[in-house]
């Protein structure tokens, strides 16, 4: 007789524990950092929102950061530079 063993596969989602960051008043005069997720239109979609948010708020800097893939997340030196550098932060996606 043969027997079957049934495996469920399915888990419970595993959920990350973060602190969320203090929401900005405003985003005048602040400093943005732009993570670019590499897809082919991200870098013109993000060009255009940091050019939005420039002209409206007077950014003091723009922090730029490419990845070399989609499919990897940023180091933790880039975020952590950015981090320390960067007021807020736009994570951007293109296809």
């Amino acid at each position: 007789m043969t027997t079957i063993r049934l495996i469920d596969p399915t888990t419970q989602a595993t959920l990350s524990q973060f602190t969320r960051a203090p929401r900005l008043e405003n985003l005048q005069a602040k400093r943005l950092g732009i993570i670019d997720n590499s897809k082919v239109n991200a870098e013109n979609f993000l060009k255009a929102i940091v050019d939005s948010l420039q002209s409206s708020f007077e950014l003091t800097l723009v922090k730029y950061h490419r990845k070399p893939s989609a499919s990897k997340p940023a180091t933790s030196e880039i975020i952590d530079e950015f981090a320390e550098t960067c007021d807020f932060v736009i994570a951007g996606v293109g296809d």
